[in-house]
């Protein structure tokens, strides 16, 4: 009887300790803050019934949208809470479910929307809304995600691993925390395809910035035949500063002095004539050198003239590097440049007007220059580009597959052994993949349109 009443105490114990840890652990969850609030709606009943869309892409998201969807709700809430543990992982702010969530933060993500509740309908209307659709806002607080973070600093103390973390979260953040009010996105996404949308906003107009304040320029250059293409901006920094801080690492001592050797300051010749914007193409098509795909980058130089007379310190400068400069003939000042350890490789570059330009092949340079000769001289009519955009990025899927499989079919990836790779079908219902970004000093603003192609059977719906 004495062993059963030990036992039956030991077990009592054992069970109020559960319960009071179970408590404290529950007593903690409302302490971690809500820093972001989603709300996510399905109007209509969208992809309810995913095997009736003729669209592939639109299928696979009903089928997976129906497996976690739980319940007749139309709404569902969810919100991002402040774990200073997490930052770093992939765990750190993400989204968690109402079933998820104390009562206390529900009620804060709940207030968070309300709060934004115009703001976040006008972001939705500018994502092509439809009748039937899947919309998802959230919105975050500056305010609160910066005192999450300082609070957070605070009580980390000295404790390496977390206060490094959170140093650098504060180091990343705060610029942009201390200068906004809030941040806001929708994303909506319907037979329409997916549009969507964020918004850093700032009342008192604090987000301009000297080294993003120029717009892009050569939006007209841009060549659309190609696969895709990476419009954007480059910040403007101050030539001496960006020495100063190059020369206070001490590994690159040894660049400095190499560019000085062939007669190059490299603060004045490459520091103060960076280019502010560019374009990169890419075509999975093998046709660079060694059957690379052809690759190409465009950028205005500030002082094209300073360049020119300086080509030939950058020749010494690569024989010195062991880099092979031959020039080339034709049309445009055309330079190969290979190197002894990559002899099927070649980088050409050429100029043309106020352009650098280089490609992976002579051919696709020489077609690129052309290109921009004749936009320059208006014999080749101009894209329309009338946005002022900080970034503008395009991917067409039209002939995706095809150029997928030639690069694939190759010479120099068939040697890797990679084996065969389907179509990605689902390409054959989207238009095209573009991200655009604008920025003021009331507002930075990203914008992400993935179109889906018309269908006769969507367009009855």
């Amino acid at each position: 009887m004495k062993f059963h009443r030990e036992s039956a105490l030991t077990l009592l114990l054992v069970a109020l300790f559960c319960i009071a840890f179970c408590r404290e652990i529950v007593a903690q969850q409302p302490e971690m803050p809500v820093v972001i609030a989603y709300q996510i709606d399905r109007e209509s009943d969208f992809l309810s019934e995913p095997g009736n869309y003729p669209i592939e892409i639109l299928r696979r998201l009903g089928r997976s949208l129906n497996s976690q969807w739980q319940g007749p709700n139309v709404t569902l809430l969810a919100a991002s809470l402040f774990d200073a543990s997490k930052i770093g992982g992939p765990e750190f702010l993400k989204p968690l479910t109402d079933l998820q969530l104390s009562s206390a933060q529900k009620s804060a993500a709940s207030a968070m929307l309300l709060l934004r509740q115009k703001e976040l309908q006008e972001i939705v209307d500018s994502c092509k809304p439809a009748s039937q659709a899947l919309v998802i806002r959230a919105i975050c607080e500056s305010a609160s995600l910066k005192k999450a973070l300082s609070e957070s600093a605070e009580k980390s103390g000295k404790r390496s691993g977390s206060a490094a973390a959170i140093e650098r979260a504060q180091a990343e953040l705060m610029p942009i925390l201390d200068a906004s009010d809030y941040l806001a996105a929708a994303l909506v996404i319907s037979q329409n395809g997916c549009f969507g949308r964020l918004k850093i906003i700032s009342g008192k107009k604090q987000l301009a910035t000297d080294k993003i304040e120029h717009d892009i320029s050569i939006g007209k250059y841009i060549n659309e035949d190609s696969l895709m293409f990476f419009c954007q901006t480059h910040p403007i920094e101050n030539p001496a500063e960006a020495f100063k801080q190059l020369t206070s690492v001490p590994q690159s001592a040894t660049v400095v002095n190499m560019v000085a050797s062939a007669g190059i300051d490299f603060e004045k010749d490459i520091l103060a004539n960076t280019a502010r914007e560019s374009i990169l193409y890419v075509n999975l098509e093998p046709s660079g050198d060694g059957g690379i795909p052809d690759i190409r980058f465009v950028a205005p130089v500030p002082h094209i003239d300073k360049l020119r007379g300086n080509l030939d310190k950058f020749k010494t400068l690569c024989q010195q590097t062991g880099i092979f400069a031959q020039g080339l003939s034709g049309e445009f000042p055309m330079v190969k440049l290979s190197y002894f350890m990559l002899p099927q490789a070649a980088v050409y570059a050429g100029l043309c007007d106020r352009f650098l330009v280089m490609a992976s092949s002579e051919a696709n340079l020489v077609k690129e220059l052309a290109h921009i000769k004749a936009v320059e001289s208006g014999t080749k009519a101009q894209q329309p580009f009338s946005e002022k955009l900080k970034r503008f990025w395009k991917i067409r899927t039209s002939d995706f597959n095809l150029q997928l499989q030639k690069l694939l079919h190759s010479p120099i990836m068939a040697q890797q052994g990679i084996p065969p790779v389907t179509n990605l079908t689902f390409l054959e219902d989207i238009e095209h993949f573009v991200v655009k970004s604008y920025a003021s000093s009331a507002a930075i603003e990203f914008a992400l349109e993935i179109p889906l192609k018309a269908t006769p059977a969507k367009e009855k719906r």
